[in-house]
């Protein structure tokens, strides 16, 4: 019987975070690598010591930044490797037609460089999306997952999602978020592609199906999946058929908690994730 994980937190502010030494995530001299795929040098960074974990972030705004608040949390138990999505920060863009695929792929090359056979997984968005499809597709090598708002179709989506997502170019998220896209620029080895990097990224966003419900059925790893009852994406409803699709699966629901809220949520890592990723 589906196990139901619903955490009420009486949390009002979600930006409370740990108090930890502050790190240039996505910018580190001291944890960034690089390797180089057939299109593209791809960029991650690795923080602590101890079983392997991938932590995958979300696309457009997302990057390896957006974990500040729980690298430090995971890298207490965990070997953390926090890859930069191709054409985010400091990874190149590349040439290939962007798929959910082709990032599952470019994850798998950063563990065979780092040596990990079987590890767990942790991603936001379309990282939780790119988790579930190294899930379903390579289960013998993720031993837990943990999925925060992540989408496995276009019907994931709340009603007219989808025509935003058509629609907006580079520009339009740039006048939305100038100071953060101004700061991902200056990282990015292109920085005049953002507006391809949007028109790139429509192309896996609007595949409509992202993992196939018959390869999620099959998921035979422990799988959390958690979202925010506010989600701009997704509603519960959306979170629940994922839960009902992937055997064995928990569902949690933040209170109060919209899309971005699920990275600023460091009492989440500690009272759910990581007993989660613990138990064996």
């Amino acid at each position: 019987m589906k196990t139901r994980l619903i955490i009420l937190f009486l949390l009002i502010i979600y930006g409370q975070s740990a108090s930890t030494q502050v790190k240039n995530y996505g910018n580190n001299p001291q944890a960034g690598k690089y390797l180089q795929v057939a299109d593209a040098t791809l960029y991650y960074e690795v923080y602590g010591e101890g079983s392997p974990l991938l932590l995958l972030h979300g696309d457009t705004f997302g990057y390896i930044a957006e974990f500040e608040q729980y690298i430090p949390l995971l890298a207490k138990q965990f070997r953390v490797i926090v890859p930069a999505m191709r054409g985010h920060g400091k990874s190149a863009i590349g040439s290939k037609i962007y798929s959910y695929q082709l990032f599952a792929e470019d994850v798998l090359a950063i563990a065979e460089k780092e040596k990990m056979d079987r590890f767990s997984v942790m991603g936001f968005s379309a990282g939780a999306t790119i988790a579930y499809y190294l899930a379903a597709h390579y289960p013998n090598r993720v031993n837990k997952l943990v999925a925060l708002a992540g989408a496995i179709d276009t019907a994931s989506y709340r009603p007219g999602v989808l025509e935003g997502l058509k629609k907006r170019t580079g520009d339009d998220y740039e006048q939305m978020a100038p100071q953060l896209v101004k700061e991902r620029k200056q990282l990015m080895p292109q920085p005049n592609s953002y507006n391809l990097l949007i028109e790139k990224l429509k192309a896996a966003w609007l595949q409509p199906v992202y993992v196939e419900k018959e390869k999620l059925e099959k998921i035979n790893c422990p799988v959390l999946i958690v979202g925010g009852d506010r989600d701009e994406y997704m509603a519960v409803e959306g979170f629940d058929r994922i839960h009902q699709l992937i055997p064995g699966s928990q569902l949690a629901i933040m209170p109060n908690c919209n899309h971005v809220g699920l990275l600023f949520y460091p009492e989440m890592v500690s009272l759910i994730v990581l007993p989660f990723l613990q138990t064996k």
